[in-house]
């Protein structure tokens, strides 16, 4: 067989995450989550049983598509705007503001997040500033930003703004929308995902709206999320998660030895992580177990593939 991602992509983007199905769930962000989430489930366990090669494709995939510094390299004047945590699901809500902010779509696809699907391990490895394994807030002050001309603005709350002028130069802003949400004690529902749909107006307005009018801009991010909602998690690859202590990812100390491989299990030698494959649902031993719900870190389709969606300067 072929490889599998391309017709992956494309059906994730254009039949399970799309404005039509939107519509289908009467409009409601959370009957859209729910039913979508179940139709990735099917066929991500199917896979996961039968031919789980397309896993080898998102790993391999990080390694071969285009950095966000690649892609400020080729827009000198561009600007880049990081969703933390905005996954495919959300490509139909970014397509509609950028139609109501007059920002035509060059270019709607999916870029990738790091191996394990985790911020810091984004900001070492798809960023492509050669930055080590850090959070976004700690690379604020950052020389690499000057050396490059690059303005880099990190917002955390969805109310927080900053004034943006039209100076020359590349702009990046890393907002903590939607992901500080979804880690939040109160992600504990279906029905917390209306809010999070929401929210993006504001956010949007903060970001996307804030730059230069005459500027392309990217609408991007680090990694997305799973919803292991009832009935949405992949439960033959139970206890192979047990070296993990209840994460999605963990990397052992020198010395310590690594877990066998299992069938639920990604091993990087090298650089000696250990990621959970595929949409198994493990508990987290955190002070919230409502946190499990929504989460990210693994080796899954949602989430590994993130918007790469290009807008025009507006018209």
């Amino acid at each position: 067989p072929g490889p599998r991602l391309p017709l992956l992509k494309r059906w994730l983007m254009e039949e399970v995450w799309t404005s039509d199905r939107l519509q289908q769930s009467k409009g409601v962000p959370s009957e859209y989550l729910k039913s979508g989430e179940r139709l990735v489930n099917e066929q991500e366990s199917l896979l996961m049983a039968a031919a789980d090669s397309y896993l080898e494709e998102l790993v391999a995939a990080r390694d071969i598509e285009k950095t966000t510094a690649a892609f400020l390299e080729s827009n000198k004047d561009a600007c880049v705007v990081i969703l933390d945590g905005c996954s495919v699901r959300e490509i139909p809500k970014v397509k509609e503001l950028a139609r109501i902010s007059h920002r035509p779509i060059v270019k709607c696809g999916v870029g990738f997040s790091a191996i394990p699907s985790a911020t810091e391990y984004f900001v070492s490895d798809r960023l492509g500033f050669g930055f080590p394994v850090l959070g976004p807030s700690q690379i604020v002050s950052n020389r690499e930003w000057k050396d490059r001309g690059i303005r880099y603005y990190f917002l955390q709350s969805p109310n927080e703004s900053q004034h943006i002028t039209d100076e020359e130069g590349p702009i990046l802003i890393w907002h903590r929308f939607p992901d500080l949400r979804f880690m939040d004690s109160t992600a504990s529902s279906t029905e917390f995902y209306d809010g999070i749909w929401d929210t993006m107006d504001l956010v949007w307005q903060r970001t996307v709206q804030a730059l230069p009018a005459s500027r392309p801009v990217l609408v991007t991010s680090d990694h997305g999320y799973v919803f292991f909602g009832p009935g949405l998690s992949d439960r033959n690859l139970d206890r192979d998660d047990r070296p993990l202590k209840g994460k999605r990812y963990l990397e052992f100390a020198e010395g310590e030895p690594l877990p066998e491989e299992e069938p639920g299990l990604y091993i990087d030698r090298k650089r000696r992580l250990a990621v959970i494959k595929g949409r198994y649902h493990n508990r987290p031993q955190a002070p919230h177990p409502s946190q499990s719900l929504y989460r990210h870190g693994g080796l899954s389709l949602m989430e590994v593939l993130t918007p790469w969606i290009l807008l025009s300067p507006m018209t």
